[in-house]
């Protein structure tokens, strides 16, 4: 037999030698294979048309649309959230500059209801001076008593927390609220003494549930308790 014919004829594979795994990850590592050996991909069985059966062409379309799609939502929703953080940035900038600007801590109360609603479209909001802050700050502590109790309660661990809070829990912190909703609350603390709540909330209970980050609330605290007015006295 002459090399010309043996060089022509094809090679056999036992079939346990190879197995389904091997052939599918050989394709994957050369994903132009078939491109190079059109003669394999002649010899191939494939389902293409009829009832039920789907192409490997049209199956590969399907898949490459699937993945389009997927990917087109993953870069909507990362534009909204880059959006989302540059309206949050914009909102506090603002916010730090006009507490920069006031004179007096008894401003703060006002200014900070002012910039929750304009800035940041928040539903509710209230800045608590609890009785401490009267020696610690200089400050007139907030006037409904029963109210005061209430908030001191929620507060007492002096941890920043999120959650679900019943109606007179509700109208504590936010005088204008009489029902049941949600509230991200975090404590003001001047030398290791309670002065203050700062709260935003909504009568939608899930708006603020307790998977909810506090970090701008702990950050507006923070330039509450620094301010210079605060310093100066």
């Amino acid at each position: 037999m002459s090399s010309e014919h043996l060089s022509t004829q094809k090679k056999t594979v036992a079939p346990e030698s190879v197995n389904a795994e091997q052939v599918e990850s050989f394709l994957a590592e050369h994903p132009s294979f078939f491109k190079h050996h059109p003669d394999v991909l002649v010899a191939l069985e494939l389902p293409h048309g009829g009832t039920g059966a789907v192409s490997l062409v049209e199956r590969q379309v399907n898949l490459l649309r699937e993945r389009n799609i997927d990917m087109r939502s993953r870069l909507a929703a990362a534009h909204l959230h880059a959006e989302q953080n540059d309206s949050l940035f914009s909102g506090t900038r603002k916010t730090v500059l006009q507490l920069l600007a006031l004179d007096t801590m008894d401003e703060v109360v006002e200014t900070i209801s002012e910039c929750f609603s304009s800035h940041f479209d928040v539903e509710l909001s209230n800045l608590i001076w609890l009785a401490a802050a009267a020696d610690e700050l200089n400050v007139t502590p907030y006037s409904d008593s029963a109210a005061l109790a209430v908030v001191d309660g929620l507060i007492k661990h002096q941890q920043p927390f999120a959650g679900v809070f019943r109606a007179d829990e509700m109208t504590a912190l936010f005088a204008h609220c009489h029902s049941e909703g949600s509230a991200a609350i975090v404590p003001l603390v001047r030398n290791e003494r309670l002065v203050g709540v700062l709260a935003v909330g909504s009568s939608n209970v899930h708006r603020y549930e307790s998977h909810v980050g506090t970090l701008f609330l702990d950050y507006i605290a923070d330039v509450i308790m620094h301010l210079p007015t605060h310093r100066a006295r």
